[in-house]
């Protein structure tokens, strides 16, 4: 089982994917109190601050061989090679359809990168 289980596993090698796309700064949580007439009512959420990333679907990325990436992958992970000293980076968890990418605030520019997407399987 143990060589099944390795060569069961899929990988693809997505060259040069520009990411424009920026971190967030976050969850910010909030409370309120809001009173209309004699009601009052207290509010509590969480909200995303700044959240500018970019949303990548597998099914829209093309291999070095020119195939396209399915549209499900089982438990993916993408690993990011940067062209250059600009960085780009996975942010949160992938999911099965997507993920998604932010390049470093710093860059002035989009960033190339080279993206190694890894089904890990269940």
């Amino acid at each position: 089982m143990g060589i099944a289980n390795v060569l069961s596993r899929r990988i693809w090698f997505v060259p040069g994917v520009e990411v424009w796309g920026l971190p967030g700064l976050g969850e910010v949580e909030y409370l309120v109190l809001e009173q209309i007439g004699s009601d009052k009512t207290i509010l509590y959420g969480e909200a995303g601050v700044g959240d500018g990333s970019q949303s990548v679907a597998f099914n829209e990325l093309t291999d070095h061989r020119g195939n396209n990436l399915p549209v499900s992958i089982d438990t993916p992970r993408v690993i990011v090679r940067s062209h250059d000293e600009n960085a780009a980076f996975v942010v949160g968890t992938e999911k099965n359809s997507s993920f998604k990418i932010a390049r470093d605030p710093n860059s002035e520019n989009n960033v190339t990168v080279d993206l190694m997407v890894i089904e890990m399987g269940s």
